[in-house]
Order: C-alpha cells, then structure tokens, then sequence
C-alpha cells in the first residue's frame, strides 16, 4: 500500500489549500468546499454549446446530424453525450484530477454529470468504464469509478458489470491503433448480466473506440439501450 498518496488525497479532502485553476487560497470554513474550485473559477465552467454528432456526440465540422464515421459504420452504443470539451480549464481540472491525484474533484464531476443522467436517462444503470488492471496497481485508484461510487452514494444505480484486459494503453497509440486495441481489450465479468437499459460513463473520449468496444459487451449479453455519458471530449 502506498502511504504518501493516501495521505494527500486525505489532506486535500479536509483541508483544500488552493484553487486548482486559478491557485488562490481557498477560505477556511466550517464544512470545506467539496472541491477545490474557487466560487469565480466553478462559475467560468460552461458545457460544451458546439454542434456535435447526435451518435457520438463529438464535434461536427461542416457536417449535419451525423459526423462521417457514424454515417458509414454503424455504432453499438445509441449514443454518447460529452458535457465539455477536452480544452482550456476542463482539461486543466481533468488533469488535476487523473495524474495529479486530487482526488477531492470526484464530488465536482459527479455533480457535472448527475444533473444530465437524471434529466435524460433516469432509468438507466449507469456502468462505469473500467481501467487497465496495470494502471489500477500502479495508481491505486479508479477515477471513473469513485465518480460512480459517488453517484450510487445519491441513489443512482450502479452496476460494475465490465472487466478490462491487459491491452495497450489507448493514449499511446493513433487513432487508427486505438479502434483494434479497444475491440479487444473489454468484456463482461464472468456471471455479470448487461443491464438492459445501460449507461456507460467515462471521464474522455477521442475516437469512442473505448465505447464501443464496452457497449459490443453489453449488447452480446442482451442490452437493448446503450447510452454513454463523458465528461470531456477531446
């Protein structure tokens, strides 16, 4: 068990030193904030208004509705709805988040998130995008997941029906690599059944390589709906 890490991710949740975006200190109060986001640098955020695909959800250029890869290969999933996009102070938050550890940004993206889930998919399972097993040993922590734990927490269901294999790492690889990598990298657990109405959640998406690839798993085990919410498209 790695000691330090703990330790600041214990500190960070009762005692935020300063803005993750901005760096000014935050004010000591009775009950800390739930994350460390000043109140000007929380009020700057605004969810991505560009026109998107209405599948994948990522941006379109000149196109109308459907982007062209989602004209001319057909999708697993019904569709994917980011709320920002992967640039700026979001990214900036997200980084904070995965690689710097500040694990007190989990209740400020369960709250991004909650707010479209109950909107529009109240009666969907909500399964969480699983990690690579060796990032989960080498970090000790599963960001998507303690999102999803914090959901399920505030009555939302959760069903953690999804495994990952030992493929490469998807931000290493073009986007050409990343479709073949994903395919195979994801299935059920064993003894796991598909939630029929599923929702898939992930914290990035650039080619939705990884979304398919876990809504092909659902929809072999009988799911009939598969949406996808995430944070950030990139």
């Amino acid at each position: 068990m790695k000691i330090l890490p703990i330790v600041s991710a214990c500190l960070d949740l009762i005692l935020p030193r300063s803005c993750v975006l901005c760096g000014s200190p935050l004010a000591i109060a009775v009950s800390p904030p739930a994350w460390p986001l000043c109140r000007d640098c929380s009020g700057s955020l605004r969810p991505w208004q560009g026109r998107r695909c209405l599948c994948c959800g990522l941006p379109l250029s000149s196109e109308d509705g459907l982007c062209m890869r989602c004209r001319t290969a057909e999708k697993a999933f019904d569709s994917a709805y980011p709320l920002f996009s992967y640039a700026g102070p979001m990214r900036e938050l997200v980084s904070a988040y995965k690689k710097d550890h500040r694990r007190s940004l989990a209740p400020f993206f369960a709250d991004l998130v909650e707010g479209p889930i109950r909107e529009r998919w109240p009666d969907r399972v909500i399964v969480p995008v699983p990690p690579r097993p060796g990032k989960l040993r080498s970090q000790g922590w599963d960001q998507v997941e303690e999102i999803a734990a914090i959901l399920e927490s505030r009555g939302l269901i959760v069903a953690r029906v999804l495994e990952r294999g030992s493929s490469s790492e998807q931000k290493k690889l073009g986007r050409g690599e990343r479709g073949t990598n994903a395919r195979k990298a994801y299935s059920l657990k064993r003894g796991a059944r598909a939630p029929k109405l599923s929702l898939l959640l992930d914290d990035v998406v650039t080619t939705c390589a990884t979304l398919e690839s876990c809504a092909l798993a659902l929809r072999e085990d009988g799911a009939s709906k598969i949406n996808a919410i995430v944070i950030a498209a990139d």
